[in-house]
């Protein structure tokens, strides 16, 4: 999840508005050199066009895998929470054929984005044999509540391909899991918070198709969820679209009084999105995609993220939007997805940065 204070969904959640969506004009988003990536989206601001131009880090990945630790195979996954004036970045690694998550620290005053203090050993492992996460724990997605950090994750085993669990922290590094995972079958999942309910997401298959679509489920305790009669929160779009074929890994934040979902999708992958979009909401229940989508895109040929992208993280600090996402490349992942799998192609964790005036839908604004 994105950066957080207590009982703040979008990790700074006040009291939200039912709003319209304003679809501000966008020309076709382009890819520039590498470390200055994805221009052309403009709006408007008092009569002066706004551009929003994401610049990618030119030190990417800042989060490499690394040999002989945890995350030796690979990055990715990366969810962001505010603690006790401590930011904490939780992840994923890959080590051994396993899936773990991970954690680095950095004190609020010593924040850029990218230093950061990554521990050497993962927060949550897998399971036991006969677990739920047995096989893999990651997809973290975290939030503050009564003190607590409620970390959900997706676990995999050979009893239940995805399944969303949940592991709880007074300090956010010591874990214990809910002894009656799993919460909801389902992956990838992303919690918000909104007048003392919890909000789950996760990924699900398309009835009678093969991509994904975003579910959602409800919950006051953060632990027995409840999912609606029609409980998709964002379906794929329609043919000929660039999500038509799947929508997946969710991201939530909050400004204003507009709550913005930042998934990545594809015309024709069910897992290897090329691009990210947006989606805007006043209730975390009915969201709008934004008319100028898509917003983010993989990297050039032969960049570190050339194949696909996934859990585009952003969290607005000292009035910069920072966004942490998940890229795959290397080998043929250019043209072939998961191409070249731990044989010259991974994933790794990468940032860029956003400086605009507000995210692409002026919060405080309606139709």
């Amino acid at each position: 999840m994105n950066a957080t204070t207590e009982h703040t969904p979008m990790h700074e959640r006040n009291r939200y508005q039912r709003i319209g969506l304003i679809l501000l004009a966008a020309s076709a988003m382009h890819c520039l050199p590498f470390g200055c990536e994805c221009s052309a989206q403009t709006g408007d601001e008092a009569g002066v066009s706004v551009a929003f131009v994401w610049k990618r880090h030119p030190g990417n990945p800042i989060f490499p895998a690394a040999p002989g630790t945890w995350r030796e195979s690979q990055t990715a996954n990366p969810d962001l929470l505010l603690k006790d004036d401590v930011y904490y970045m939780y992840f994923r690694g890959q080590s051994k054929g396993h899936d773990r998550i991970g954690v680095a620290t950095i004190p609020r005053d010593r924040f850029d984005g990218v230093t950061w203090n990554i521990h050497t050993q993962p927060v949550v492992d897998v399971g036991g044999p006969g677990s739920w996460d047995e096989n893999h724990a990651l997809d973290p997605a975290s939030i503050l509540h009564g003190g607590r950090v409620f970390l959900y994750y997706t676990g995999s085993s050979p009893r239940e391909d995805r399944t969303v669990c949940l592991a709880v922290s007074d300090d956010g590094i010591h874990f214990t899991k809910y002894e009656r995972n799993p919460i909801i079958v389902g992956g990838a999942p992303e919690v918000a918070y909104r007048d003392s309910t919890f909000f789950l997401y996760f990924w699900r298959n398309v009835p009678g198709r093969k991509g994904f679509e975003i579910h959602y489920a409800t919950s006051r305790d953060g632990y027995h969820y409840a999912e609606p009669e029609n409980g998709i929160a964002l379906p794929v779009g329609p043919e000929g679209s660039w999500d038509s074929f799947t929508v997946e890994t969710p991201r939530i934040f909050q400004e204003g009084n507009i709550c913005y979902m930042m998934y990545c999708g594809s015309a024709q992958n069910k897992d290897y999105p090329f691009n990210a979009g947006l989606a805007t909401s006043g209730d975390l229940i009915h969201w709008t995609k934004y008319g100028g989508n898509p917003i983010f895109g993989r990297g050039e040929e032969r960049a570190w993220d050339e194949g696909a992208i996934w859990f585009t993280t952003v969290e607005k600090i000292n009035g910069r939007y920072y966004m942490w996402y998940e890229g795959y490349g290397g080998g043929t992942s250019r043209v072939q997805p998961y191409g070249s799998y731990l044989k010259g192609g991974k994933s790794q964790v990468g940032m860029a940065t956003l400086d605009a005036p507000y995210f692409y839908v002026k919060p405080g604004r309606s139709d």
